[in-house]
This record gives C-alpha cells, sequence and structure tokens, in this order.
C-alpha cells in the first residue's frame, strides 16, 4: 500500500474525528449543526492569522523559543475554537430569544462566512510572496511534526482519538452529558426535571461549533501550513457523515472517521487516475455511504 496515501487518509481522518465530535454533541443535544463548514473555515483562517503575527515575537536564537511556539500554537488553537464556537453560540442565541431555527441559522451563518473570508484571503489577509490564494506559510517551529512521511500525517491524529475519549466520557459518563441527552430527546421532560434548558443549549453549541474550528485550526498547522482559498470544502459535511455513521457515539466515530478518511482519499485518487472529474468522488462517497444506510439494523420502537 502506498504509504503516502494511507498516511493522508489517516491524516483526513483526524480532522474529521475534532468535527464529527462537534457534530455528534449538537445531534445529542437535539440540534443540527449545519455550519460546519464555515466554521472549520473560520478556525483555520484566525489560527493562520494569529500565527503569522506571533511568529514576530520568535528569536531562533533565544533558547525559550521552543516554548514560545508551544504556548503560541496552544493560545491560536485556543482562539480558533473560541471564534467558531462563538458562531453556533450566537445562533442558539436566536433560537432562544427569537425561536429562529437552528438548523437553518447555523447553515446560513456558515454560507456568510464563506465568502467573508474568501475576500480576506483574496485581499488583505493575502501572502505577499508567493501565487497562492492562500494566508502567508506559518512559521516551521509553529507545524506539526509529521510522523509518516512523506504524507502529512502528524500526532494530532492521537490528538484527536483522545478527545473523542473524553467526549466519550462526558456524554456518558456525566451529569452533564445525561441531562444533555435527555434534553435532546424530550426538552418538555427535562423542563419538569428542573434542568437549565438554555444553559445546556449554549454550552452544547459552543462546544460544537469549537471543536468544527478546531478541526480547522488543526489542517492549517498540521497539513497546509496556510489557509488557502477553500481547503474546508467537504470537510464539514464528511464529517456529519461520520457523525452520523457512528449514531453519534464518540468512540464509534473514531472508526467511522477513518472509513471517510479512506472514502475520500482512494475516492480522489481512482478519480485522478482514471481521468475522472473529481465531483466523481462526491458520487462514490454517496454511493457507499447509501448502501451502508440500508444495510444498518434499524432500533425497533
Amino acid at each position: 500500500m502506498n504509504v503516502y496515501y494511507f498516511g493522508s487518509a489517516l491524516n483526513l481522518s483526524s480532522i474529521y474525528m475534532f468535527a464529527g465530535a462537534g457534530a455528534a454533541i449538537s445531534l445529542k443535544s437535539g440540534k443540527l449543526n449545519l455550519g460546519g463548514e464555515g466554521q472549520i473555515y473560520c478556525g483555520g483562517f484566525m489560527c493562520a492569522v494569529l500565527l503569522n503575527f506571533f511568529s514576530r515575537f520568535l528569536n531562533d536564537s533565544n533558547s525559550i523559543s521552543v516554548f514560545l511556539s508551544i504556548f503560541f500554537v496552544l493560545i491560536s488553537l485556543a482562539l480558533s475554537f473560541c471564534i467558531s464556537g462563538l458562531q453556533t453560540l450566537f445562533c442558539t442565541f436566536l433560537q432562544i430569544k427569537k425561536n429562529a431555527d437552528y438548523l437553518f441559522t447555523t447553515y446560513i451563518l456558515s454560507a456568510a462566512t464563506i465568502p467573508f473570508i474568501d475576500g480576506l484571503i483574496a485581499g488583505p489577509a493575502r501572502s505577499k510572496t508567493d501565487n497562492l490564494l492562500a494566508t502567508p506559510f506559518i512559521n516551521k517551529s509553529f507545524r506539526f511534526s509529521q510522523i509518516m512521511p512523506p504524507s502529512a500525517l502528524n500526532l494530532s491524529f492521537f490528538a484527536a482519538i483522545f478527545v473523542l475519549c473524553f467526549f466519550f466520557v462526558l456524554i456518558y459518563r456525566t451529569a452533564y452529558g445525561r441531562k444533555l441527552c435527555i434534553s435532546g430527546i424530550s426538552q418538555k421532560f427535562s423542563n419538569f426535571a428542573g434542568y437549565d434548558i438554555p444553559k445546556l443549549s449554549y454550552s452544547s453549541s459552543f462546544i460544537s461549533g469549537g471543536m468544527h474550528g478546531l478541526a480547522g485550526a488543526c489542517a492549517v498547522c498540521g497539513t497546509y501550513f496556510a489557509c488557502h482559498n477553500g481547503f474546508y470544502a467537504g470537510m464539514g459535511w464528511n464529517a456529519f457523515s461520520a457523525s452520523l455513521l457512528a449514531m453519534s457515539n464518540p468512540l464509534l466515530i473514531i472508526p467511522s472517521s477513518i472509513f471517510m478518511g479512506f472514502l475520500t482519499t482512494y475516492s480522489n485518487k481512482f478519480a485522478m487516475y482514471n481521468n475522472f472529474g473529481f465531483d466523481m468522488t462526491s458520487l462514490l462517497q454517496g454511493v457507499i455511504i447509501l448502501i451502508i444506510s440500508f444495510i444498518t439494523p434499524k432500533k425497533r420502537n
């Protein structure tokens, strides 16, 4: 098996794992977050801009530059999480205060965010030294180390597995997770039980958007090393598909994300080697997922 494609598939699956965790907690709360693509794009853009700003504070001759690099990366990842989380938080605010449809507002806000970031990348945020429609490349000290060169597979793959294990404990082994699942099934029952529904809604939506933003930030630090125009394409929907295939179980998102990563990578390879248009990959994915949906056993009432 080709090491490059194998490592690339695993690397892509790690991005799906981060975003899939966000999709899962949204589904568990009874809401559909359809703005994953814009949230991934926003998180990646924020991370790239911040790291390019922080690079001016690095000094190669400074003995603490390694610790500064780690600190700056962690700050950028955290702020990328927050900026995307604020998008879904705003949608939840509209749902609670104005009775707006959460599914609709997340999708519309994402659709508005994407061209806005496209404009920034094509304008003031564009690299002045490269011909790409992208931000400047981040400093090498900010990049995640590869573990299977020449592919982009990096340590974020193991971090994603750890995050999903944490989400499994959060959802199925804590009082917060129990309340979240119950409110997702029946808000009326949750109200009678005395649960703080707005608090659960705000927190779960913030985490959902934040995990998508974190996925975009990890894609910038580990795969692309810049935020280029359209890098997010397909990531949000594939992560959502991985979460649906896993029935929103964080542990099952690990194999379903790996499946989606291999499916996407090798569909692209097949389309390229056989001179198909790259839209062929979406068709192949759709057919395979449709077949899986037919053979997946349904729960009986």
